[in-house]
């Protein structure tokens, strides 16, 4: 099965509801991210200083932008990150040996196959970010991620996994353990850059090395398309996570950012972390 990579229009058209407030303007599409303060709608676009701004009248307190590689500016942010070589040549060898081990764990005792249907799945799924929400709840402060939105508001989180199922641009992963079920990894590929858009494991099959046999299925999947460029993989956020990822070859990168106002964003940025309720939703 073959998977397209999305232009960059593509996302935009398909993914509405990850946007504040879209305009296009210079041959690039802008998103509000506070008012005033926009940046490309697909965050990961990078783009030379000065040769693409939003209209101006969308930028009163600036914007901000991803520099491509050789390019320096004063603010940057944190990714873990797979490219180059370490991309083009991962596999399990490369691997350490430990790791190698779990992965060829996860691929015995688990079945790895493309979800290419979700609805006999959707209900084992929700089971399985039940689970995932509870075993990370005290590090996450996002209603969405919480045990009570998978359980209280299911039909909302059905709703949103059929829309995002529907759309183009995406890998599902899942790992089966006697025929259930018990992790997914949803892939999206926007242009030359992949992101690990979802992953999700249950509690209760972590011992059967699933997250070793997702990870392994799509990064060896990736390493073998050569027009796959970059993977991002969510900022560095606790050592155990972050280590795990660096066991498969993934690296924390500063990536240089581009301010046209950097004092007016910090400003931005910090009213909004003051003004952020300490909780948004029931849990």
């Amino acid at each position: 099965m073959t998977y397209e990579a999305l232009t960059i229009d593509e996302f935009v058209d398909q993914n509405p509801h990850l946007f504040r407030r879209l305009h296009y303007h210079d041959g690039v599409w802008w998103d509000e991210v506070y008012p005033g303060l926009v940046q490309p709608a697909f965050k990961y676009q990078e783009l030379i200083p000065g040769t693409r701004r939003p209209a101006f009248q969308h930028r009163i307190l600036g914007y901000r932008h991803l520099l491509p590689a050789g390019q320096t500016g004063d603010y940057s942010t944190d990714y873990m990150m797979l490219e180059g070589d370490r991309l083009r040549e991962f596999s399990l060898q490369r691997l350490p040996k430990g790791r190698r081990n779990l992965v060829r764990r996860g691929l015995k005792n688990c079945l790895i196959a493309d979800i290419d249907d979700l609805e006999p799945w959707l209900e084992q799924a929700r089971l399985v970010c039940v689970s995932h929400a509870k075993r990370g709840s005290d590090s996450r402060s996002g209603f969405h991620s919480q045990p009570g939105f998978f359980i209280n508001q299911a039909e909302v989180w059905r709703a949103q996994m059929r829309r995002d199922f529907t759309h183009q641009g995406r890998r599902w992963l899942g790992a089966w353990y006697q025929g259930q079920l018990v992790a997914y990894l949803v892939v999206l590929r926007v242009g030359d850059i992949a992101i690990l858009d979802k992953h999700k494991s249950h509690t209760d099959y972590l011992q059967h090395f699933t997250a070793d046999a997702l990870y392994f299925t799509f990064l060896e999947w990736l390493a073998g398309d050569d027009a796959c460029r970059r993977v991002y993989n969510s900022s560095p956020q606790r050592a155990g996570l972050d280590h795990f990822k660096q066991q498969f070859l993934f690296e924390p990168r500063r990536v240089p950012m581009y301010l046209s106002r950097p004092w007016l964003f910090h400003g931005a940025a910090t009213l909004k972390r003051l003004l952020r309720p300490s909780h948004t939703g029931p849990s």
